[in-house]
């Protein structure tokens, strides 16, 4: 039996940067810079930084509470998601 190929670690794959750029997108519609963006997160700029470069991955409750930060929800970000994935892949929604 053939052994299944590995899918490349999320960092790694190219739809990470449509997902950062989301990140980058509502965290900048905020009005905040990194640094104040940071601060309501409790976290370094450095966190946020490596976050929207997508050198660090985010679980579900980092993302949630960015999510809530930017003043959204994480069923809303996770629909922009897959709406801007679907189009950059052409690839049509499973369900």
């Amino acid at each position: 039996m053939p052994v299944p190929k590995k899918t490349p670690k999320s960092i790694y794959r190219p739809e990470i940067l449509v997902v950062v750029g989301l990140l980058r997108g509502m965290r900048e519609a905020t009005g905040l810079n990194q640094t104040a963006f940071a601060t309501k997160l409790g976290r370094s700029q450095a966190y946020v930084s490596q976050a929207e470069r997508g050198a660090v991955r985010l679980d579900a409750l980092q993302l949630r509470d960015w999510c809530l930060a930017c003043k959204t929800d994480l069923v809303t970000f996770a629909q922009q998601i897959e709406d801007a994935l679907s189009s950059h892949t052409g690839n049509r929604k499973r369900r």
